[in-house]
């Protein structure tokens, strides 16, 4: 049975601005994880944090597609910490953005949660309902003129612990 997680919410913010905060990797970063993303349809690319006990700490992508600033969708494999376990179905992660109002509707459709065990599941439905009520909101606070200055969420306080990772990655 297919299971899908769907997270909305509503920002008070226009659809460029909340574009802005889902693929600058910078703002992406900040409320999600240290990453090499592109907004390149094609391109593969990685979400990485430090290891930690019993956890995937990393997220191979690619980007399927991509239609500023309506929609863009992921695909997502969280690549198993044993090297040699077998390795989920990737599952896709879907961002659409609609006017409404003075702000924007955000809904974030994650297909293909079934192919992960169910405590994964849990706290990935747990963790995007947190990332797309509170952190994007803070994200987008700081973008102004198209672009993200970093800062909305310093880096001691992130989901994540960044200690072993190059500079490259964590900004």
């Amino acid at each position: 049975m297919a299971r899908i997680i769907r997270k909305e919410a509503v920002y008070p913010y226009p659809p460029e601005a909340v574009w802005v905060a889902l693929t600058d990797r910078h703002a992406l970063a900040e409320w999600l994880m240290p990453n090499d993303f592109e907004p390149v349809v094609g391109r593969k690319f990685r979400f990485q944090i430090d290891p930690k006990a019993g956890c995937s700490t990393l997220t191979e992508c690619e980007l399927l597609a991509y239609d500023p600033p309506r929609r863009m969708v992921w695909s997502w494999v969280m690549v198993p910490k044993k090297p040699n376990a077998p390795r989920h179905k990737p599952m896709t992660i879907t961002w659409t953005l609609q006017p409404e109002g003075e702000g924007t509707r955000l809904v974030l459709e994650h297909a293909g949660a079934e192919a992960i065990d169910w405590v994964s599941r849990f706290g990935m439905n747990m963790g995007w309902g947190i990332m797309v009520k509170r952190w994007i909101l803070r994200v987008v606070g700081n973008v102004h003129d198209g672009r993200f200055t970093p800062g909305a969420i310093p880096l001691h306080k992130r989901c994540y612990k960044v200690k072993t990772l190059s500079k490259d990655f964590t900004w």
